[in-house]
């Protein structure tokens, strides 16, 4: 054999190679000729554009590329009124075909055993939506037989649902398909091991419920596997565990968050994520005291060098924050500051004799602290003043002139009036104080109980204390 036919054979050999690494998706849209569509693909919430097809007069065309695609879930899109997902897998060399007139009721893949398959997900699942939507009328009906025999119907087909997902999870254990069903599968809760007529039916049934979805909601999901990133569930999912399912104790959170850490660490793409998620959905919770989800993480990833994806300056910001955190999470002893009252007299914060103390910093001149420090006086501190609280006031302007005359037109009598205009006391960062007001609730062994409270919420949280006494 010469040395041109050795050379020739050897490009052909390599073209296949290459084809057959890449994506060959054949696409026959019947009534939709000289139109141009997307192939898409999700990507935890979003949605990612990865080509465009001009199809001919025909309505026929194909999408092709040397790389392979990610697995994930996919779009084929024409419009915002015109589009369906499917799966890609591991068969990259597809045809699909469908037509305008009727869409997802002509749609139809060849070569992909995964897109067939989740075809057939979606269409048993909108079969049995469709059968439930036309019970739901039955379930006010007058006859109580009617409404028996609806609920006992709906429960069927809650049980063929259940049933197809889980022979679907195990008849497919590590395809893209399978990874799909796993992540999108509904947990149905077990009956109580005790009978409805127990006196305490009610609290045994809400432990049994909480521990079973604690410890299921997430199973059969493998955060070493990045494919789930390639799916619009996996955000929702962990975002349901952690703010709904799990109590909503920094101490409970921060164990299951670890637990997760864990588990996604031996992948690097799944780490990020999941480390990333955790930071963002502490600092954006609502609940008091969840910045210790914050910190906890911040130690196990960022200040133990794990976080490999995170440039320089990012971690100086997560450890900085992290650093001024610390000291005052809810559950700590709180920092003593000493500082100068209006008085001219040293004055330290661990002198205070109450039952409760609230801390608060504020400004003369800001908008908020006008309405809210008279607030906090008249409205908590004034209606709650036959029990033991104090009140440590303090101001963070450096104008005695404008700070006692703040004190007096408000009639802040009974306060102890602090300030620190050259910041001796370090108070900013033993509090992390970056707003005003900010203010921090202690009980009478000064340890942070409460923070960052409005008004409303400080009076309620500080009655209900009260009345437990």
């Amino acid at each position: 054999m010469n040395r041109r036919l050795i050379f020739t054979l050897f490009l052909f050999l390599t073209s296949l190679i290459v084809k057959a690494e890449g994506y060959t998706i054949s696409v026959k849209w019947e009534g939709l000729g000289d139109s141009t569509i997307f192939l898409a693909h999700y990507y935890n919430s979003n949605i990612y554009i990865d080509d465009t097809l001009h199809l001919d007069q025909n309505g026929k065309g194909v999408f092709t590329n040397e790389e392979k695609l990610h697995e994930g879930l996919y779009m084929l899109y024409l419009n915002g009124s015109t589009f369906f997902d499917l799966i890609v897998g591991a068969d990259q060399n597809f045809e699909i075909h469908t037509t305008y007139e009727k869409g997802y009721e002509d749609l139809s893949f060849s070569g992909a055993i995964e897109c067939e398959d989740f075809l057939t997900y979606q269409r048993f699942l909108r079969n049995k939506s469709d059968q439930k939507k036309a019970l739901s009328p039955l379930l006010t009906d007058e006859n109580k037989a009617v409404v028996d025999s609806a609920y006992k119907k709906l429960n069927e087909l809650d049980l063929q649902m259940s049933e197809f997902m889980s022979t679907e999870i195990e008849r497919t254990p590590t395809s893209m398909y399978g990874v799909f069903l796993r992540i999108a599968n509904q947990i149905k809760v077990p009956e109580p091991p005790v009978e409805k007529n127990h006196p305490k039916y009610d609290s045994i049934a809400w432990f049994h419920s909480y521990n079973y979805r604690r410890d299921n909601y997430l199973n059969g999901i493998d955060f070493t596997d990045e494919r789930i990133l390639f799916t619009p569930m996996l955000k929702n999912k962990l975002e349901t565990y952690f703010n709904k399912i799990l109590i909503q104790n920094p101490d409970t959170i921060i164990v299951y968050a670890q637990k997760l850490l864990r588990d996604s660490e031996p992948n690097i793409k799944m780490y990020q994520y999941t480390t990333q998620f955790l930071i963002n959905n502490s600092v954006q919770s609502k609940i008091m005291g969840m910045e210790a989800v914050f910190v906890a993480v911040a130690d196990e990833v960022y200040l133990r060098g794990k976080a490999t994806w995170a440039d320089s300056t990012t971690i100086a910001k997560i450890a900085e924050e992290a650093y001024l955190t610390r000291p005052n999470l809810i559950g700590k002893i709180a920092p003593d500051i000493v500082m100068e009252n209006n008085e001219g007299e040293s004055e330290s914060l661990y002198l205070s004799q109450g039952e409760y103390t609230i801390l608060v910093f504020y400004e003369y001149d800001c908008g908020h602290c006008k309405k809210d420090i008279p607030a906090l006086y008249n409205d908590v501190y004034m209606k709650l003043i036959e029990h033991n609280i104090e009140v440590y006031a303090v101001c963070m302007n450096d104008d005695k002139e404008k700070w006692t005359e703040f004190i007096k037109s408000n009639e802040l009598e009974g306060w102890h009036h602090l300030w620190d205009p050259k910041h001796y006391s370090k108070f900013r960062f033993k509090y992390n104080v970056k707003t005003s007001p900010t203010l921090y609730l202690l009980d009478v062994d000064k340890k942070i109980i409460a923070k960052k409270l409005d008004n409303s919420n400080l009076a309620k949280y500080l009655t209900t204390l009260l009345n437990q006494k």
